[in-house]
């Protein structure tokens, strides 16, 4: 198992946060936040100088801790809960397949 580089994570999730919330503002939030997640992986992968899968493995985890924080605090009541756990656990999986893809891309050569 390779050694976190946690300056290297914090600042890939910090970059994801960024990018999610510009796109917020911008009208895009999905976009925004797969973007920031690619964005955050490659950016950790990059800082790290190794593993970069793993980093952007970890920056994915994060984001989906800190978008299970947003949403639970923003949430109203579900109409569908079938639909929304669904769509919680596609979205989640892509956060961390994209966040890891960016960390991969940043060490790849």
């Amino acid at each position: 198992m390779p050694s976190v580089d946690w300056r290297a994570g914090i600042s890939g999730l910090s970059l994801s946060i960024v990018v999610a919330v510009l796109g917020i503002f911008l009208g895009f939030p999905p976009i925004g936040a797969l973007v920031g997640a690619a964005g955050g992986g490659y950016a950790a992968g990059r800082m790290a100088g190794r593993d970069g899968l793993f980093h952007g493995a970890i920056v994915g985890a994060l984001d989906v801790v800190a978008l299970a924080i947003a949403t639970t605090a923003a949430s109203t009541s579900v109409s569908n809960v079938v639909i929304d756990t669904v769509a919680t656990l596609l979205s989640d999986v892509l956060l961390l397949v994209l966040a890891a893809l960016g960390g991969w891309l940043a060490t790849r050569s």
